[in-house]
């Protein structure tokens, strides 16, 4: 059977992994320095350096959940009976990426990377759609 938004859901997942190896590797050199700054500072140092860790040890969970999505993704992209997937998992990751969009646009402030991050689920659920709808046909 045609997949029709199998190009949609390719491209998708392979800018999830891109992003998620670039998010993977950035926050590990976080880890690491934050490591090194709560080993170096002392008191406040330690303190500092252990809320910098937490913080990107939870971006590297994250990082590697994008990265594991988008490799499922990718194997699921040829079949339109998974389109279930690409729906729940789209609509998952467009309310967790719109809310910290919502508290930023409260602050005043936008970002482009919190747009792109909202923008791939909708395709995401654009492509399971396409998929779903020729499943039924």
């Amino acid at each position: 059977m045609d997949a029709p938004g199998k190009g949609i859901l390719i491209v998708v997942s392979i800018l999830f992994i891109i992003f998620g190896a670039i998010a993977a590797v950035i926050s590990l050199v976080g880890v690491l320095g934050s490591a090194a700054l709560s080993a170096a500072g002392g008191g406040f140092g330690y303190a500092v350096g252990g809320i910098l860790m937490a913080a990107t040890v939870l971006i590297l969970i994250v990082s590697v959940l994008e990265l594991i999505l988008g490799i499922v993704g990718l194997r699921k992209s040829g079949d339109p009976d998974k389109a279930g997937y690409f729906i729940t998992t789209g609509i998952v990751l467009a309310i967790l990426s719109l809310i910290p969009m919502v508290i930023n646009l409260s602050y005043g402030s936008f970002s482009v990377t919190g747009l792109i991050g909202f923008v791939l689920p909708i395709l995401y659920i654009v492509g399971g759609a396409m998929n779903r709808r020729a499943v039924r046909q």
